[in-house]
């Protein structure tokens, strides 16, 4: 242990040290801070159904376990092998979200809104969800593409076919399961990276616009978006019901104040529904009020910041577009999440990283950052 310890302190006072510390710091402080904000907003509910108050936590420290081993093995893996895998990683993707359909593999909950979603297989007493690591699968395949199409001239248009067919086959599937919020993530990374390659933004501004009829038509169309629609224009209509885990979260921003609850367990605490996963958010701000809401934001803010300064100095195509890409998808995620939880979007199910319970989730951002912390080291950056 001691020799362990030894190598560690020499790494972290290492001027040399290839790593950005910075990020590595972020990354581990968030974690923890995270896990101890998740288990403050599940203790109540974990007692309730298992009694057990640390039930989630233990499922939660367990998959952060396993995640830390995959963003080590990701921040020393020569990322450039990626490229080589990202066509084998599309396939997987699309067969593990096949897999949810399938029965006694995969694993479905009803909801309010009259509809089972389909979005997890299940591994033992642990549960996987396809549609995340399709996130990151989608983000290495999109980069490995735009740089093979940086360096050839002559674009057939016929190659554009197989990468055609597999973003519609993830989109299609994730939209079946059904996991519109993910989906629209999907889209909007796949919108980068078609701005990143050159597209006049312009352009893409009058695609958008073209599209808001079938957004309409998706939304409009099907009962449980359209019954998520209403509630988001006038959750108090709904409070009873489907709007009660927006109005709560609203109370739970109320009663933090600028300094949070002084209450042991307030209540958003008691009462919002699966306070753990997508709206942990509020019962923080009930907790540590505007100013821990600040706090929180701008270190996350300060992370985004930095890994933006540093892949500008990249020098590897590759790695830039795969760092630009999990960058933008990293933010995007905070960005939305923060907006469902205020209100400003409607609920989308998509959850707030390092915070939200839910092991796939978890692994996929650290292995991200994991990637991030890989492609900004000196040797990339030219120093």
């Amino acid at each position: 242990m001691r020799g362990i310890g030894r190598k560690f302190k020499e790494f972290w006072e290492s001027p040399d040290s290839p790593f950005d510390l910075f990020l590595i710091v972020s990354v581990f402080f968030l974690l923890l801070f995270g896990i101890g904000v998740m288990y403050s907003s599940s203790s109540i509910t974990a007692w309730r159904d298992f009694q057990d108050s640390e039930y989630f936590l233990k499922k939660q420290v367990a998959w952060a376990v396993i995640g830390l081993v995959v963003f080590l093995f990701f921040a020393n893996f020569p990322y450039q092998k990626l490229e080589r895998f990202a066509l084998a990683g599309m396939i997987t993707s699309v067969l593990l979200l096949i897999l949810v359909f399938i029965p006694g593999i995969g694993r479905s909950v009803g909801t309010y809104y009259g509809r089972n979603f389909h979005r997890w297989i299940g591994i033992g007493p642990y549960q996987l969800q396809p549609s995340e690591i399709a996130k990151l699968a989608v983000v290495i395949y999109l980069s490995s593409l735009i740089v093979k199409l940086k360096l050839k001239e002559n674009r057939d248009p016929k190659k554009f076919i197989l990468p055609a067919v597999l973003l519609l086959a993830v989109l299609v599937l994730i939209l079946a399961e059904p996991a519109f919020g993910t989906t629209m993530e999907i889209l909007f990374v796949v919108i980068a990276f078609v701005f990143l390659f050159g597209f006049p933004i312009r352009n893409l501004l009058l695609v958008g616009l073209v599209s808001l009829p079938l957004a309409y038509v998706l939304v409009s169309q099907v009962g449980y978006r359209r019954k998520r629609m209403e509630v988001w224009l006038d959750p108090y209509r709904f409070r009873y019901d489907e709007g009660h885990q927006l109005v709560t979260s609203f109370r739970a921003f109320l009663d933090g104040g600028w300094f949070g609850n002084k209450l042991a367990s307030g209540y958003a605490h008691r009462y919002l529904t699966y306070s753990h996963t997508d709206f942990v958010l509020a019962t923080y701000v009930e907790d540590f009020g505007f100013i821990g809401f600040l706090f929180f934001f701008l270190l996350v803010l300060t992370l985004l910041t930095r890994t933006y300064v540093l892949l500008k100095r990249v020098q590897d195509p590759f790695g830039f577009y795969l760092g630009a890409g999990l960058l933008f998808i990293l933010g995007t995620q905070f960005i939305i999440n923060s907006y469902v939880v205020t209100g400003l979007l409607p609920i989308t199910g998509i959850s707030l990283p390092f915070m939200s319970y839910g092991g796939s989730s978890l692994l996929v951002v650290l292995a991200s950052f994991g990637i991030l912390v890989n492609i900004t080291r000196r040797e990339n950056l030219g120093v």
